[in-house]
């Protein structure tokens, strides 16, 4: 594999698990309120709920860079 695939095959992944990450976020409010309830007991309040919802509403999964990447790859492999 030359150093070319590699920054392609990662910016792929990583797309992809932005996707992944955005398409996700209608259920982790509701996974977070059944989590809070089964494994603590605790029901979180409509504010909670809504500050917890508007949180996940604007988060962003960004994508990596793959010549960051590869940069932080070469500086790895050649101790610099």
């Amino acid at each position: 594999m030359s150093l070319q695939s590699g920054i392609e095959k990662y910016n792929r992944k990583t797309e992809t698990m932005a996707q992944n990450y955005n398409a996700a976020k209608g259920r982790m409010v509701q996974n977070w309120v059944k989590g809070l309830s089964e494994k603590a007991g605790v029901t979180p309040s409509a504010s909670r709920v809504q500050a917890y919802q508007n949180g996940v509403s604007a988060a962003q999964y960004r994508p990596g860079n793959g010549q960051k990447w590869a940069e932080n790859w070469r500086r790895a492999m050649t101790g610099g």
